[in-house]
């Protein structure tokens, strides 16, 4: 039995995370030998936009409903008021949708996947109540048994497809509204024993108005954060081509799986940040945890650069591979800067501040408008890469120039060194070595060796951090 509940957390988090990885490569993989790449590109783009609309949709409740939990508010009435927003939201979303599929069936002709994947996405939007009861108590293991569900589900079945050979549009979408739903089904049967009351969907509008109030201010990052985070995949879609969409969205995803250390983490920071704010001196204390996870972000994207070409030609075939060579480096030098500025955004949300927070995505909302909208053009997928660098980079300066994180005046030198060991390792490792297995073993020694004679990395912090879980 693990004793120590932070660690405890983290591998429930860190298992659930990897699972839902896995079956996450393992449907966009199977899609993508499946089907060509214009299907493949039109199945991304629908997912694109199902995935923007919803999340603008929760207002922001949620990540609300996380916090007042945590700090001790009544959770049957946090969640029964969450519940009534979104099956509210998410039917007039859907019933729109299909008035305009039955009214105007010519614009959604190439982009029916929209309306049938869409069943299953609302499936997936009402179970996040659930879910975020799970989050806010620290249940992790029911929140492990909610989250696999539906790409456990998809991910299983479509490769077993692809090995069938027996592959089709129809068997695609099936599968994708069956694994949903599964999912959805399984989070109402578990949160039962969380809310220890029995689940019954009370309306009161004082509550649901309150709600909304206090969440105003994070509705608007929330929309900023929703639109930003597909925009350039809806734009790509309609300004250059499903094919190349189908290219970008590819290296997107992977990008998105090598950031799993900050999906393992993040969740557990809200809830953690909360409780140590109340003394600002455990922030100072827990500076070395922000280093931790810059010195893992730079090792990340060292890897992933040396591995691109040869690992991603040989599994796609050639399709996805050397194509997007450019697209993947420029999207992991963000990598650091993403690490960084979610800190500083978690800090910042626990200790309440959420116009700081509205302001820093307002601004950089309309960095990734106006580059998607002039690189894209230009430059196709690397112009998308570009914007979003550019907008992590806006995000990170302003939180600094707020001075959200005070830490001892030698810190700042350690967080962008380590970004540049891994560019060094990396240009020597491509540069010096000819074969792949040599240039990743070289890349990884001297990185590790170099955090190693720094020092920066040691077992007393490890111990602090477990103090002051406790």
């Amino acid at each position: 039995m693990i004793k120590n509940r932070f660690l405890r957390n983290v591998s429930v988090n860190t298992f659930q995370l990897i699972i839902n990885q896995v079956f996450g490569l393992a449907i966009f993989y199977a899609l993508s030998k499946g089907v060509d790449k214009n299907i493949f590109g039109q199945i991304n783009w629908s997912l694109a936009v199902l995935l923007a609309v919803f999340g603008i949709l929760t207002f922001g409740i949620d990540q609300v409903m996380v916090k007042k939990i945590a700090a001790g508010y009544n959770r049957f009435t946090l969640f029964s008021t969450y519940l009534i927003h979104v099956l509210i939201s998410g039917g007039i979303f859907y019933g729109l949708l299909l008035l305009l599929y039955f009214i105007f069936p010519a614009l959604l002709t190439q982009e029916t996947f929209l309306l049938f994947i869409g069943i299953g996405k609302l499936g997936i939007f009402f179970s996040t109540p659930f879910k975020q009861l799970a989050v806010g108590l620290e249940k992790f293991s029911a929140l492990f048994v909610m989250s696999i569900v539906s790409n456990v589900i998809r991910g299983s079945l479509l490769l077993l497809l692809l090995v069938l050979h027996k592959m089709s549009i129809h068997l695609v979408l099936v599968i994708f509204i069956a694994g949903d739903l599964c999912e959805l089904a399984i989070c109402m049967i578990l949160a039962k024993p969380i809310l220890k009351t029995p689940m019954r969907i009370r309306w009161h509008k004082g509550r649901q108005l309150l709600m909304i109030r206090e969440s105003l201010p994070q509705t608007g990052v929330v929309l900023f954060t929703a639109i930003m985070s597909r925009f350039d995949w809806i734009l790509i879609g309609l300004l250059v081509s499903n094919s190349k969409l189908a290219e970008y969205s590819f290296a997107y995803k992977i990008f998105e799986v090598t950031t799993l250390p900050l999906m393992i983490v993040a969740p557990l920071m809200i809830p953690l940040f909360t409780r140590l704010l109340k003394d600002p001196r455990n922030m100072v204390n827990l500076s070395f945890f922000l280093q931790w996870q810059i010195i893992i972000a730079s090792f990340v994207a060292l890897m992933l650069n040396i591995c691109w070409i040869p690992f991603i030609d040989f599994i796609s075939d050639g399709k996805y591979g050397k194509v997007n060579s450019g697209t993947i480096l420029i999207l992991s030098l963000s990598m650091p800067l993403l690490y960084f500025s979610n800190y500083l955004w978690t800090i910042q949300f626990a200790k309440g501040n959420l116009r700081l927070v509205f302001k820093v995505m307002a601004v950089s909302f309309a960095v990734n408008i106006t580059c998607c909208s002039i690189l894209i053009p230009l430059y196709k997928n690397e112009g998308a890469a570009i914007a979003y660098l550019m907008t992590v980079l806006v995000q990170l300066i302003f939180y600094l120039q707020k001075k959200t994180l005070n830490v001892p005046g030698t810190m700042g030198y350690h967080l962008w060194v380590w970004p540049v060991t891994a560019l060094f390792c990396g240009f020597f490792a491509l540069r010096f070595t000819t074969h792949t297995v040599t240039g990743i073993l070289f890349a990884i020694i001297s990185y590790f060796a170099v955090v190693f004679v720094s020092k920066q990395v040691r077992i007393k912090d490890w111990k602090t951090l477990q103090s002051l879980y406790h």
